[in-house]
């Protein structure tokens, strides 16, 4: 004999969906398994370490890619602030071929 499962529904707001799925993906789990362990037993299966890992990792490239970003940013700051004092003319891009002899 089979129980009869009854379909329930929860408002969530669009961030609470993602981070629920979020999770729940990372434990294997569907979101509504997850809901569910969450609801009944209070507990839900940590994270393995591979996927602490593999956060950490996404979140290391993420910092890296900002730091050389600022890197960039600055580099093209300081250039600029030499160009400008330096008063020199910027030239077309039809004077730069002239000159290059193209």
């Amino acid at each position: 004999m089979s129980s009869a499962t009854v379909p329930t529904s929860i408002r969530l707001t669009p961030a609470e969906k993602r981070k629920i799925a979020t999770a729940a993906r990372k434990r294997g789990l569907s979101p509504a398994a997850y809901i569910k362990r969450a609801a009944l037993d209070g507990t839900v299966p940590a994270a393995t370490n591979d996927a602490k890992l593999e956060r950490l990792a996404t979140l290391v490239h993420r910092v890296c890619e900002a730091v050389e970003d600022e890197i960039d940013y600055r580099t093209a700051v300081a250039a600029w602030d030499r160009h400008v004092k330096s008063g020199e003319k910027l030239l077309k891009p039809e004077d730069v071929w002239r000159e290059l002899g193209v």
